[in-house]
């Protein structure tokens, strides 16, 4: 019997994670951590017999842990998990800072200990035939990416700094900032950014990337404003082009088109959904030691990205090496 803690359990982490773990026979849920918890927290534990408490030291012993607090809070209680000896897998984004980031992937990787960010996109078939497509050189070389992402959270602690960290930077575009180095395997040299401010001692609301690869730049607009939640991907090589496109009635699915030189459509690949996929494969390797889709360390370009397209934003878009 695997036994489980949630470190948070928010809407998040009871729509994306809970119903696989609840319907997982070999696994229990030992503790929840929720300063605050809400009745449907309080079903939860009512059902699975978990005990809530209020302090993070006093949750009962286990063998792995989901984190789903706020993002400011994600290094603090990654920490504790890690420290306890716990397999560890956090949601998005993984840290807001390297500096945070840099010893936890050190700590675990001493401690042997099964690490992963749920960065649900590795797993979504038509990312994986997109790259796989890219690898083989379906569309050539590839010389421009542009990314747009629309909305973000209208209520809650998203909106306040001292948890939500930033605005749609924080909760969106760490997403690409992840996708698509991982797509186009290709690692990004420097960057430029231009921050849209918010209101006085509020989040702020978004903005413009411009991300430089080796032989190649990649345009990400993400905002709080437009069509809300829109994503999309455009990756153009010299040979065709790939689109990746998340219907706004799928949470997690994104549709797939690849297309030649001409435009002539050479293949389309529906969106699928994969809502849990992502705490399966976390569960498959604890028990057997099986990959994760991202690895804390895995995580750590997205994480040095979006810290320095904040730094890029604040300096008047400074141009930003990346190490």
């Amino acid at each position: 019997m695997l036994r489980f803690a949630l470190i948070g359990c928010g809407g998040f982490s009871r729509r994306y994670h809970l119903p696989t773990l609840l319907a997982d026979k070999d696994l229990k849920i030992a503790g929840i951590f929720d300063p605050f918890p809400t009745p449907p927290v309080e079903a939860i534990a009512q059902q699975t017999g978990a005990k809530i408490v209020k302090k993070i030291e006093d949750l009962p012993d286990a063998d792995a842990a989901l984190v789903t607090t706020p993002h400011t809070l994600h290094g603090g209680h990654i920490a504790h998990s890690v420290a306890r000896g716990w397999a560890t897998m956090v949601d998005k984004p993984f840290v807001m800072k390297a500096a945070e980031g840099d010893p936890l992937v050190a700590e675990v990787a001493k401690r042997k200990l099964v690490n992963a960010v749920a960065f649900n996109r590795r797993l979504d078939r038509g990312c994986l035939r997109a790259r796989e497509i890219i690898r083989a050189g379906g569309i050539g070389q590839v010389r421009l990416v542009q990314t747009v992402q629309l909305g973000y959270e209208r209520a809650g602690w998203f909106l306040d700094p001292s948890l939500g960290g930033g605005g749609a930077y924080t909760g969106r575009a760490t997403h690409m900032a992840d996708i698509v180095p991982w797509l186009i395997d290709a690692k990004p040299t420097r960057l430029r950014s231009r921050v849209r401010p918010g209101p006085a001692g509020g989040i702020d609301r978004g903005g413009f990337i411009d991300l430089e690869f080796p032989g190649l730049e990649c345009q990400m607009a993400c905002i709080d404003d437009g069509w809300h939640m829109w994503d999309e991907v455009r990756i153009f090589g010299e040979d065709g082009l790939i689109e990746l496109r998340r219907p706004l009635n799928m949470p997690t699915g994104w549709h797939m088109t690849w297309q030649s030189k001409r435009g002539d459509a050479r293949e389309e690949l529906v969106a699928g959904p994969n809502e849990g996929g992502i705490t399966t494969q976390f569960l498959a390797a604890v028990r057997t030691g099986s990959s994760v889709a991202c690895s804390f360390a895995d995580a750590m370009l997205s994480v040095r990205i979006i810290e320095a397209a904040f730094a890029s934003g604040a300096a008047n878009a400074k141009t930003i090496e990346l190490n």
